[in-house]
């Protein structure tokens, strides 16, 4: 029974890391080249929909990602394999800490309409875009590391038994 609870646990968190990674890819390579010419009309449709949508959705998906991390630390402790556990839960927690603490405030800003002009507004998405940058190649890191520890454990089925 415990190894179908860690199966669904070290799935889950592919799950989540395979979105996160994916929003940042359709984000940096779909969205930024519309995001340069933003203004103060268009920003609400065309940012502000779409990052406090993200937001929320990320609130309740990155959780039980942090938690499902613990869960394989735990479970790999004694193993060499605890060090892809513990990357995976660094990887997040860096996720979530340039999220919430660097990004959201800009969100907040940008979609309160806190800037004084079309030139302070690309300032702040160039910003922001700079620091999702920083989330895109964190994500697609993220994402190697769980997809590593999946193969380096193994035969999925007989793995996790």
């Amino acid at each position: 029974m415990i190894g179908w609870l860690l199966l669904v646990t070290a799935l889950y968190f592919l799950f989540g890391a395979t979105l996160y990674m994916g929003t940042m890819w359709v984000l940096k390579f779909f969205l930024y080249p519309t995001w340069r010419g933003l203004t103060p009309e268009t920003e609400p449709v065309h940012f502000g929909i779409p990052t406090l949508a993200a937001t929320k959705f990320f609130t309740v998906v990155v959780p039980p990602m942090l938690l499902a991390g613990i869960i394989l630390v735990v479970s790999e402790w004694g193993s060499p394999r605890v060090w892809l556990a513990w990357l995976c839960v660094a990887g997040i927690i860096y996720l979530t800490f340039i999220g919430q603490v660097l990004i959201i405030p800009i969100n907040k800003k940008i979609r309160g309409g806190e800037y004084a002009d079309v030139a302070e507004l690309r300032t702040l998405l160039l910003r922001w875009m700079w620091l999702n940058d920083l989330r895109f190649y964190g994500s697609t890191v993220l994402w190697l590391v769980v997809v590593a520890y999946l193969v380096v454990k193994g035969s999925l089925g007989e793995a996790f038994a």
